[in-house]
């Protein structure tokens, strides 16, 4: 909620304490008046000074507010893809998507994007204890513990609209409306948690290319999402500016039928901004 309540900010949860999150504020505006009443709003507690944001911290930041901004439309899979379909977890065969990178210089946010086709690699039978499986949005492996017909009561989630709201909170991810099985599934450590079944895979998405004649539509259709979804970066209006000089083909990266295409967001970097937490 912190995201969509002030365009002037980047931020994401930490990594490690789920409770605590991340804000980079611009210090050439009076955006730290704006985060006091903010915090005030949310009962959030500052720890620590302002300090210089990290490079690390600002594309955590950045990455994190961005897909938050253009979900539902466009949702994460994996660390780097990002598919485009609000009803994605329903939709079989292959579905369009974007591939991308984040970089930075002194002036501008880069992303490098390539259009892509993706299909999702689903199980029509049941999963078995000890299988292994990948869990959406992140893609990490986790071990197939138990079965569950309907939400587990000892669970933390006390409804299914309670986990729905969880799911589109947390990660932008539209489940539907009904019902469907779940399972246990256990990590390399920690409680075993619950996922509805429509958000594991077996395996890696398969990645292929587009035809050169779709990619254009694909690469617009998301560069429209951005400009409207985050009109605002930093305090500053979001300007997009095309490099030409790095749209090629590259074998030793992709297929020679993807097109790579950098896009500059030319507002202030993270040398212009402080971080708070």
């Amino acid at each position: 909620m912190l995201i969509f309540s002030n365009s002037s900010i980047l931020a994401c949860p930490d990594k490690k304490e789920i409770k605590q999150v991340h804000i980079i504020i611009s210090t050439m505006n009076d955006d730290y008046d704006r985060l006091t009443s903010l915090f005030m709003k949310f009962a959030l507690i500052q720890q620590g000074a302002i300090r210089q944001v990290t490079p690390e911290m600002f594309l955590m930041c950045f990455r994190y507010t961005m897909t938050a901004r253009i979900a539902p439309t466009w949702n994460t899979i994996g660390y780097n893809y990002l598919i485009n379909n609000r009803n994605f977890l329903s939709t079989t065969g292959h579905q369009d998507g974007i591939k991308y990178q984040i970089s930075f210089n002194d002036s501008s946010t880069v992303l490098e994007l390539k259009p892509i086709k993706m299909i999702l690699i689903r199980s029509d039978s049941d999963y078995k204890p000890g299988d292994c499986v990948r869990v959406l949005p992140s893609l990490s492996k986790a071990i197939i513990q138990d079965f569950c017909k309907s939400l587990p009561e000892s669970g933390s989630f006390k409804s299914y609209q309670d986990l729905r709201r969880h799911w589109k909170n947390i990660h932008g991810y539209r489940i539907p409306e009904e019902e469907g099985s779940y399972y246990m599934v256990r990590f390399w450590r920690g409680e075993p948690l619950t996922y509805p079944k429509l958000c594991l895979t077996q395996n890696f998405p398969i990645i292929t290319p587009l035809p050169k004649s779709a990619e254009e539509s694909v690469l617009s259709r998301f560069l429209t999402s951005l400009k409207t979804k985050m009109p605002c970066f930093l305090g500053k209006p979001l300007v997009i500016k095309f490099d030409s000089e790095n749209s090629n083909f590259s074998a030793s990266d992709v297929s020679n039928d993807t097109y790579s295409q950098a896009v500059s967001l030319c507002t202030p970097t993270q040398r212009s901004t402080q971080q708070k937490r």
